[in-house]
Order: structure tokens, then C-alpha cells, then sequence
């Protein structure tokens, strides 16, 4: 039974690599890297346009000062209301 291109296990010695895709290693590493790169560039975007929102959200409700007394406020409701 043959479990690949080799038939005779007696002279491993001669053997060149016997993995699948031998070599496309170089492309693979780059691909990945490529992707990788990427992902944290759209990362970066998607979390920048969350967190500008999340300003003018902020804004909207008075600046973060007002934001702030707001929820120390509503803390402070609920602890006195328990």
C-alpha cells in the first residue's frame, strides 16, 4: 500500500519534503501576512467609526460633563432607592 510518492521507506535520507503544497510556502506566508495586515487596517476603521459615533452621541447629550453628572446621578437613585 502506497501512502504517497514514496515506496521505499529504507532510504529516507534521499527524501525531499513529502508535505502537501511543498513550495508554496513563501506565497502562503505572504497571504497571510497580506490578510492579516488588512484585517487590522479594517479594524482600525470599524472601531474609529464606532467611537465617533459614540462622540457625537455624547455631544448630543450635553458633552461629558452632563453625560457624567447624568449617570452619577442615576447611581446615586439607585443606591438611595434600595
Amino acid at each position: 500500500m502506497s501512502t504517497g510518492l514514496v515506496d521505499n521507506w529504507l532510504n529516507i535520507d534521499t527524501f525531499g519534503p513529502i508535505y502537501p503544497f511543498v513550495g508554496t510556502e513563501m506565497f502562503l506566508a505572504v497571504v497571510g501576512i497580506a490578510f492579516w495586515v488588512a484585517w487590522h487596517i479594517w479594524q482600525i476603521k470599524k472601531e474609529n467609526a464606532e467611537f465617533k459615533a459614540d462622540i457625537e452621541n455624547i455631544n448630543k447629550q450635553g458633552g461629558p460633563g452632563k453625560v457624567l453628572d447624568d449617570e452619577a446621578r442615576r447611581e446615586m437613585e439607585d443606591t438611595v432607592g434600595q
